[in-house]
C-alpha cells in the first residue's frame, strides 16, 4: 500500500498467491491463485495502488482450485496459462484460455497443454527477443534422486500448442528443496523435493530462470535461479546449499517468499520482483513487491521487506490519455500538427492520407527511452505508416521508427528537408494484425539507437546525438496510448 511517496508490502490487502503481473498499454494487470473461487484480475498504473478489475476465469467445482495463472499478450489476444485440480495438486494439468482484453473474460480451450503428463503446473510463457515463444512449466520426476517436482521448457508452435520437445531446466538438487518427508503421492511414500514457479529474464545475453524451492507451506521456501546461454538450456543452477539466493524467509516478518514474476517499473528501466509471502501468523499468502537488482552480473533483491521503501520510479513524461475525451491533445504537454482527438484512453488521428505528428513538449537529453503503444484503425490505407519519432527538429527534419503496411515491414526513416531515406529493419509476421495494439520502444544512448516491437529486437542506424523532440507520427487513421518518456541522463547511477 502507498504511504506518500513510499509504499509498504503487502501490495494488496486480500491474499493472492503466485502473483503474475502483465504490463499492457502502460497499465499493469495482476493475476494470482485465489484461496478459492475465480481467478481475480487487479489493475494498477504504478505497481503500488491496485484495484479489482474483474475475474479472468470463473470458479472451478467446489472440490477444485485454480493455480498460478500467467498471461501473455500476442497480436491482439491475451493467453492465460493456468492449472485446475485438487487443493493439494491432485490432477492438476496446464490449460490455456483466451481473451481480447486483459481483464477477460478468458475462454478456455478443450485440451490441456501437455496431455501426456498427469501433473503439470506453473506455466510461464516467455518470448525471446528474436520473437520465438517458449513455455516453462513444472512437472513431477519419479526417477533418479531426489524425487520430486522440477521445471521443464518447450517451444510453443503457437500460443496454444507445444512442440512436444520439452527439455529439463532444473530438478531439485539441494536439501533445502525438501517439500515433505514421507509424502504419499502416486500411491507411494517418498521424501519429496520441489522446485517450481519459473520466471525467465534475459540479461546481458544470458537467460536467467528464477524459480522457487522447498515447501510453499513453510519457511524453507524461497527464490533462486539457474542460468543458460539459450532458452532451451542447458541451465546451470546458482549454488546456494543453505537456501535461496534471491529471496528467503525473514524470521518474524515474512515467511516463505516465492513464485516471483518480473516486471519493469513505470520508468521502463527499474525491475521489480512481484511474489507472494506468508504473514507471520500464516493467515494467507499476500502479494509483495521488491526491487530486482544486478550485482556483478548476478540477480539480487533487498526483499522481502515490510518497512516503507520508495515507490517504483516513474518516467519523466507519461500520458495514458485518461483525463477524459477532448477534440485535441493537451497543448501544455504536446505540440501537435494535424487532427488529433482524445477518446476513451486513446490519442486518435482519424483522417486518411493526411500526415499528423505529436511531439512531447519536454525535450529529453541525448539519452532516453520512449515507449509508444499503437494501433491502426481497420479501414486504413495500405499506404499507411505509423510509429514513433525518435528525433524531431521540424516537420521536414526527423528520424522515425515506423510500421509500413504496404510491404508488412518496420522501417527506419530519416527525413532531411523533405528527402526521405527508408531502411527496412524487419519484416512483420504474416498474421501481424495492424488493428491490434503493439508496443514500440526506442532507446537512444551515446548516439546509438535500439528499438523493439513487441519485445522483438530491431536495429536502426545511429542517429543524431544532439537533443531533439520525440513523439508520434502517422499518415493514416491510428490510435496511440501508454506513451512514456524516461530521460536516462536524469537517472542516478
Amino acid at each position: 500500500m502507498a504511504v506518500g511517496e513510499a509504499f509498504r508490502n503487502p501490495l494488496y490487502p486480500v491474499a493472492l498467491a503466485d502473483p503474475f503481473v502483465l504490463k499492457f498499454n502502460g497499465s499493469y494487470y495482476a493475476y494470482g491463485t485465489p484461496a478459492s473461487g475465480a481467478i481475480p484480475v487487479l489493475r494498477s498504473v504504478d505497481l503500488v495502488n491496485w484495484e479489482r478489475a474483474g475475474a479472468a476465469v470463473g470458479a472451478p467445482p467446489p472440490d477444485q482450485r485454480h493455480w498460478a495463472p500467467e498471461v501473455a499478450y500476442d497480436n491482439g489476444r491475451f493467453f492465460l496459462y493456468y492449472s485446475t485440480g485438487g487443493p493439494e495438486g491432485e490432477g492438476h494439468q496446464l490449460r490455456v484460455a483466451v481473451a481480447t482484453s486483459p481483464t477477460g473474460p478468458f475462454h478456455q480451450g478443450r485440451e490441456v497443454l501437455d496431455r501426456w503428463d498427469p501433473f503439470t503446473i506453473d506455466g510461464h510463457p516467455f518470448r525471446d527477443d528474436d520473437g520465438e515463444w517458449y513455455l516453462f512449466y513444472s512437472r513431477d520426476f519419479l526417477e533418479g534422486h531426489p524425487v520430486g517436482t522440477g521445471i521443464v521448457v518447450d517451444r510453443l508452435l503457437d500460443m496454444v500448442r507445444l512442440a512436444g520437445e520439452r527439455v529439463t531446466v532444473v530438478r531439485p538438487h539441494a536439501e533445502w528443496h525438501i517439500f515433505e518427508r514421507d509424502r504419499r503421492w502416486y500411491d507411494r511414500v517418498w521424501d519429496w523435493y520441489t522446485v517450481e514457479g519459473p520466471s525467465v529474464r534475459k540479461h546481458e545475453g544470458r537467460y536467467w530462470c528464477f524459480y522457487s524451492g522447498g515447501s510453499w507451506h513453510a519457511g524453507n521456501y524461497g527464490v533462486t535461479c539457474a542460468v543458460a546461454d539459450h532458452p532451451l538450456g542447458p541451465y546451470e543452477p546458482v549454488a546456494a546449499p543453505d537456501g535461496a539466493t534471491v529471496l528467503r524467509t525473514a524470521p518474524g516478518k515474512v515467511i516463505g517468499p516465492g513464485h516471483a514474476s518480473i516486471v519493469v517499473a513505470p520508468d521502463n528501466i527499474s525491475e521489480y520482483l512481484v511474489y507472494h509471502a506468508w504473514d507471520p501468523s500464516l493467515t494467507g499468502r499476500y502479494m509483495f513487491g521488491d526491487p530486482l537488482v544486478w550485482v556483478e552480473g548476478q540477480p539480487a533483491s533487498p526483499g522481502p521487506r515490510i518497512d516503507p521503501q520508495p515507490c517504483p520510479p516513474g518516467p519523466t513524461f507519461r500520458d495514458l490519455f485518461d483525463g477524459g475525451d477532448a477534440t485535441r491533445l493537451d497543448p501544455s504537454r504536446w505540440r501537435a500538427r494535424g487532427r488529433w482527438e482524445v477518446h476513451r484512453g486513446e490519442a486518435v488521428h482519424p483522417v486518411h492520407a493526411t500526415a499528423a505528428s505529436a511531439v512531447v513538449a519536454l525535450v529529453p537529453s541525448s539519452s532516453y527511452l520512449l515507449e509508444v503503444n499503437l494501433s491502426l484503425r481497420h479501414r486504413a490505407s495500405s499506404r499507411a505508416l505509423y510509429g514513433a519519432l525518435s528525433w524531431y527538429q521540424d516537420e521536414d527534419t526527423y528520424d522515425a521508427v515506423l510500421i509500413r503496411v504496404a510491404d508488412r515491414s518496420v522501417i527506419w526513416r530519416r527525413l532531411r528537408r523533405g528527402a526521405a531515406d527508408d531502411t527496412v529493419l524487419a519484416g512483420l509476421a504474416g498474421d501481424f494484425d495492424a488493428a491490434a495494439y503493439h508496443q514500440l520502444i526506442v532507446r537512444r544512448t551515446a548516439g546509438s539507437l535500439e528499438a523493439t516491437l513487441d519485445g522483438v529486437a530491431l536495429h536502426p542506424a545511429g542517429g543524431p546525438s544532439s537533443p531533439g523532440a520525440v513523439g508520434l507520427w502517422t499518415n493514416a487513421p491510428s490510435a496511440f496510448t501508454g506513451v512514456a518518456l524516461t530521460d536516462l541522463d536524469s537517472i542516478p547511477d
